[in-house]
């Protein structure tokens, strides 16, 4: 009698179809069978997470492995796996919970420490000091991997920008500190600071802009890129200990830029051992390493490229990969034990 074997299939879940691009490197250098979904784009971003939660379901099998590049998706799939009694084995990719005390993050918190207790459920974290608060935030016992960011040599703009004198740089979305930003910049009327943000974040403080900022918004990457290689300093304040700021301070380490950013739980990971300056949200401690960075040329270069070395061998793409076959690997010896 001829027994048939199915080969068990990795998925790789993605939260955006713009991601395409950046992430076809996984595919390309894992030795595994990996097959790439894209969740649809919709106007509410919570359907188009869902339609590719139900999108893979449906593609897979019984003990097929589901590597989810957005925690908050992979959550999802373990709750609606469960909802129509499927097993699937999930990786999940770099577990970022808020820590606001609201009704909305508590229930999700509940959602995500069920799916982190379930042996078909592995995930990493960004940061070591990160997973260990996490853990004790969730009351889990359970190995969290440390998979940092990935690092992308192509973050370098390979044009020849002029570097305006005195100047500072903030941009990006998600967990900056715009409010503690605008203060820093009030104190120092003598530096010109240039910040990047959202357009609802333009329209809330747009009023209380001092004349030293230049502020812009919702521009094009290759805008933004601009922007930022053409200051001398690149500030990073943020309000949260969850990872934030990464893809900023990875394009700003590519083209070699001092980094000032608020001292957390994820930014000590990166930028410890004089790769940069980590501080509290403090006015006079901005005013005063923003002063002396302008000035100390030499010491900046230095930090820099000791940055960038760091994220080159740590945060490879190579790296990446290997830490995603760990986990699945990991969640294959559970679902077999």
């Amino acid at each position: 009698m001829e027994i048939l074997y199915r080969i068990i299939m990795i998925y790789l879940l993605f939260d955006n179809p713009g991601d395409k691009k950046r992430v076809s490197f996984i595919s390309e250098q894992t030795f595994k069978k990996i097959k790439e979904v894209y969740s649809p784009k919709c106007k509410r971003l919570f359907v188009g997470w869902l339609k590719g939660c139900w999108a893979v379901l449906r593609l897979s099998h019984h003990d097929d492995t589901i590597v989810c590049w957005y925690d908050f998706q992979a959550v999802l799939c373990h709750w609606l796996f469960m909802f129509f009694f499927k097993r699937r084995k999930i990786v999940c990719i770099n577990l970022l919970l808020k820590d606001k005390a609201s009704a909305k993050n508590k229930i999700v918190a509940w959602l995500y420490k069920k799916a982190l207790k379930s042996k078909h459920f592995v995930a990493s974290v960004t940061s070591v000091e990160y997973g260990i608060h996490l853990k004790k935030r969730l009351g889990i016992n359970k190995e969290l991997f440390l998979l940092h960011d990935v690092f992308h040599e192509d973050y370098k703009v390979n044009a020849s920008l002029d570097v305006c004198p005195n100047t500072v740089f903030c941009g990006g979305r998600n967990g900056r500190d715009w409010k503690f930003m605008i203060e820093v910049a009030k104190a120092m009327p003598h530096v010109q600071f240039h910040l990047v943000m959202p357009k609802v974040t333009y329209d809330e403080f747009q009023h209380e802009l001092p004349s030293n900022v230049v502020a812009r918004y919702n521009i094009s990457m290759e805008d933004f890129m601009k922007e930022m290689c053409s200051c001398e300093i690149i500030a990073l304040p943020l309000d949260t200990e969850a990872p934030a700021g990464l893809i900023v301070l990875f394009q700003a380490a590519a083209n070699m830029k001092y980094i000032i950013t608020t001292d957390t739980m994820t930014t000590r990971e990166y930028l410890s051992d004089g790769r940069g300056c980590l501080l509290p949200n403090d006015i006079d401690a901005w005013k005063k390493a923003i002063n002396e960075k302008l000035e100390l040329d030499k010491s900046n270069i230095q930090a820099s490229k000791k940055l960038l070395n760091f994220l080159q061998t740590e945060c490879s793409e190579e790296k990446f990969v290997e830490g995603i076959e760990t986990m699945i690997k990991k969640c294959n010896d559970n679902g077999n034990s």
